[in-house]
């Protein structure tokens, strides 16, 4: 089993979904958190100057999207087929649509537009995101299960994180405890992964910070 440090600062933001896997794999990993003075050391290194890093048997990976997608294929959180590979594709694309939403939380400073930013996400924009992605579930045994198979994938990890942990983060609220009550599938699915024992266990030890 290689050796892996998963390089960060201490938030779970990017790197939450890496943390997600190896956990539910059951991998032993260092959760390397950097100070800002480690960060100021860091970004002078050559390499990208930027983070998340996993470290593989002391080989550094960079880009978030790669590192998830290099820990699902070697801990089983890709399908095997071709088909499958691409409907877990699909679905994190459909995540995806969520970040030109999501940056106007971070890009707008006037507080006045800002609670109009959050108000239009409440009411519209968490509705259609959250159809979309209930409409995927659904095509999957009835949405009764995961995604993608019959077996937890990326598809469902970055999933989880979005409404369990990023949304609610963007609105100033709890994790977990973003109203999905229209949704009633999608609000299962989020339930079913959280009461995973290695989920449910990282969730109660995990590190409480803002993002």
């Amino acid at each position: 089993m290689p050796s892996y440090k998963l390089v960060y600062f201490n938030l779970r933001v990017q790197a939450e979904p890496i943390r997600y896997m190896f956990h539910l794999a059951g991998v032993d990993f260092e959760d390397k958190r950097v100070t800002e003075d480690e960060w100021k050391e860091f970004k002078s290194k050559p390499g990208l100057g930027q983070l998340p890093i996993l470290e593989v048997d002391g080989k550094e990976l960079p880009q978030s999207g790669a590192i998830y997608r290099y820990v699902a294929r070697e801990h089983g959180f890709y399908p095997s087929s071709s088909w499958d590979r691409a409907k877990v594709d699909v679905v994190i694309e459909t995540v995806g649509d969520f970040d030109p939403e999501m940056r106007k939380f971070f890009s707008e400073r006037d507080p006045a537009k800002k609670t109009e930013v959050i108000k239009h996400f409440e009411e519209e924009g968490s509705v259609k995101h959250a159809n979309n992605m209930e409409k995927l579930l659904k095509e999957n045994n009835g949405g009764t299960g995961w995604f993608v198979g019959d077996k937890i994938t990326l598809a469902d990890v970055i999933v989880f994180y979005m409404w369990y942990d990023l949304v609610p983060s963007l609105l100033g609220i709890e994790p977990g405890t973003f109203d999905l009550k229209e949704n009633k599938l999608l609000e299962s699915f989020i339930k079913r992964f959280q009461s995973e024992p290695s989920i449910s266990e990282w969730l109660e030890k995990r590190p409480q910070t803002p993002f």
